[in-house]
């Protein structure tokens, strides 16, 4: 998969602008401020429907502009195709694959990214949902029943929740069978989906970190699951935690066990990494799982996603980029990289920006 064509209108700093990113690497350099992180966001945003830096697409559209347009040209085989997406302030957006209007469930899946900011650190330091989301979305991009499941799952949560709080309000015994039953058969085969993903990410995560850090050190991703020391995805266990939980669950009006409380761990020549890995070893460890995911994503769908790196160079010393790049050019990914300067010695597309302008 590679992006021919990235166009922004009214986006950010940008009034109009198009960037025809190189098939291999395409650095956008320039100082701070200039709009480097703008059109990778952009890129982002036409992959997952999403941006990875506010919640509200308002902050997305350019400063004194109503409206603000996405438009990326990609080819996935031979075909080539449009998303665009056009954002319109307090009117949501509306989805566009080749003049079609499509939904944004639809959207994931189509034209896939990975990416890698240096606030990817949360990742492993952060709260369990970014850890949750960082599976959701990989699995989602290859998968749309997941993200299906995903969907069914969380409305079925927030239902439970509300039944919960009206019979807080009501006195009244909340009905909590037909939700029960629709987040058990969720969280089956979410779970399920989920430790597939894992033990095939474990057979390739070794590697990256292995190529990045000169054989020194091993990760391993581990699945944490609410509820038991080691994993279920079957319907009956869920039933019955789920009833075993309602009391819980009744007082403090929330889902305590399911596929939205469950974590995972990295571990690092067998060792927590949050707990005992230097900030270094962190940041390497999740570059390594970025590079398993595409990995993974090629193995399920045939093509490498597009992989977007936003100021690495503060991330990464020179002989981890320098591994890194040798493995992006080995197997021919497509890359687009931020830097206040050129930090790579390899041929490939250099963009200058100063105040939004090439």
């Amino acid at each position: 998969m590679k992006c021919t064509s990235l166009r922004v209108i009214d986006i950010r700093s940008f009034s109009d602008r198009t960037l025809k990113p190189s098939p291999s690497l395409t650095l956008l350099t320039g100082p701070n401020g200039c709009g480097k992180t703008n059109l990778v966001e952009a890129l982002y945003y036409a992959s997952s429907g999403k941006s990875f830096r506010t919640s509200n697409d308002g902050e997305i559209i350019r400063l004194g502009q109503d409206e603000g347009t996405i438009l990326v040209d990609f080819m996935t085989g031979r075909t080539v195709q449009t998303i665009k997406i056009r954002l319109a302030r307090n009117q949501g957006k509306k989805i566009f694959l080749n003049d079609t209007a499509v939904r944004k469930k639809e959207l994931v899946g189509l034209f896939r990214t990975v990416l890698f900011t240096p606030d990817e650190l949360q990742l492993i330091k952060g709260a369990p949902q970014l850890r949750r989301r960082f599976m959701d979305m990989e699995i989602s991009q290859v998968s749309p029943r997941y993200y299906e499941e995903f969907l069914r799952c969380s409305r079925a949560v927030q239902q439970r929740n509300g039944a919960l709080k009206n019979a807080q309000l009501t006195g009244k015994k909340p009905d909590l069978d037909i939700w029960d039953m629709q987040i058990a058969a969720s969280a089956s085969y979410l779970v399920r989906k989920r430790l597939e993903t894992i033990e095939q990410m474990n057979g390739i995560v070794p590697s990256m970190e292995e190529n990045l850090t000169g054989h020194r050190e091993s990760l391993q991703i581990r699945y944490v699951q609410q509820g038991s020391d080691s994993p279920r995805y079957d319907v009956e266990w869920y039933m019955d935690q789920l009833s075993r939980r309602r009391e819980e669950d009744a007082r403090f009006c929330h889902t305590s066990i399911g596929p939205h409380r469950d974590d995972l761990q990295f571990l690092m020549n067998g060792m927590d990494i949050a707990s005992y890995g230097s900030q270094g070893q962190q940041r390497t460890a999740i570059l390594s799982m970025k590079l398993a995911e595409m990995e993974f994503i090629r193995s399920e769908t045939g093509e490498y996603p597009v992989l977007l790196l936003d100021d690495i160079g503060s991330e990464l010393d020179r002989s981890r980029r320098e591994a890194l790049i040798s493995f992006l050019k080995a197997q021919d990914i497509q890359t687009v990289v931020t830097g206040t300067e050129k930090m790579f010695d390899t041929e490939g597309l250099v963009v200058e920006l100063e105040d939004g302008k090439r």
